[in-house]
């Protein structure tokens, strides 16, 4: 994809992975409508990004509101005449603790920020992009733990990163050629991920003090955030559905696909006659049929 001279939407860009993001696309030449639940970081952001040249807004946007998701991306294109790049970046992660003693406070705000909000940016963006008939492209920033790396004590974390990775797999066949997805997969990264409980809404528990450790122990070892965003403007340049950075994470998702493989093998291995019940073929006539409307793929 040709970014100069496009626009994109970067939700969360008001800090850490989200910020890098905004800033290696406006050195290439992309305008910015920077989107952050925390107005005074969007602005500073879109003012950096601004020093590279190109048109840049920060909107204050909190993603679990659709309506306030909508108004985004009619900005957006009031602003720009149109996008060609969402990045639904915008994610947080309670303190780690045991899956059993989370609260359906902590899960509720996960997954409305986390899925929620990507979903919120599916259904404003998408149709947007398909009624243009323009090359265009959909990013949700997930993590390593879609990709098989279970993260004990942030259990409710890695389920939502894995929902992202569903989300945009299936998205990808249902768009037109035109219209690509990719999902960013980063493992530790130096970014203010920590800090989310700060900005804990009320109906989701409040704020909470950030774990200041875990914060330092994440500048120490995390890949630098402006690495992971070179990386992630190299796969949406690409093309690429999968955008990794972290290569020790190939190790993982083998013993995921080597343990699956080992299940099949002892429980239920191939015989003949077992395709009937393949269900890629059983969709396929699914949506052929009458009354059903067939998808495209990208």
């Amino acid at each position: 994809m040709n970014l100069d001279g496009k626009s994109a939407v970067v939700t969360g860009g008001g800090n850490g992975i989200g910020r890098a993001l905004c800033l290696a696309l406006a050195r290439e030449g992309v305008n910015l409508a920077v989107a952050d639940i925390d107005a005074a970081a969007a602005k500073a952001v879109a003012d950096e990004a601004r020093g590279t040249g190109v048109e840049a807004v920060g909107i204050a946007t909190d993603v679990t509101d659709e309506d306030a998701v909508n108004d985004l991306a009619e900005a957006a294109w009031r602003t720009f005449g149109g996008v060609a790049v969402l990045v639904s970046n915008a994610g947080v992660m309670h303190p780690t603790e045991q899956l059993a003693t989370t609260s359906a406070e902590d899960f509720d705000w996960v997954f409305a920020v986390n899925v929620r909000g990507a979903m919120n940016g599916i259904r404003a963006f998408v149709p947007r992009f398909i009624a243009s008939g323009r090359e265009s492209r959909v990013v949700s920033t997930a993590s390593e733990h879609a990709l098989g790396v279970p993260h004990v004590g942030g259990g409710l974390y890695t389920a939502s990163k894995h929902a992202l990775l569903g989300l945009s797999d299936v998205l990808r066949r249902e768009v037109p050629e035109y219209v690509k997805v990719s999902v960013l997969c980063p493992g530790i990264v130096a970014s203010t991920l920590w800090r989310a409980s700060e900005r804990r809404p009320a109906a989701y528990g409040g704020s909470a003090p950030a774990p200041e450790a875990a914060g330092a122990f994440m500048a120490q070892v995390g890949m630098p955030a402006d690495e992971v965003a070179a990386r992630a403007v190299e796969g949406i340049r690409r093309g690429d559905f999968y955008i990794v950075t972290h290569p020790h994470a190939v190790g993982i998702a083998q013993s995921r696909w080597a343990e699956i493989e080992g299940a099949f093998a002892a429980q239920a291995p191939r015989r003949e006659g077992d395709a009937k019940y393949d269900l890629g073929p059983i969709m396929r006539q699914l949506m052929g049929a009458p009354g059903t409307q067939a998808g495209g793929g990208s």
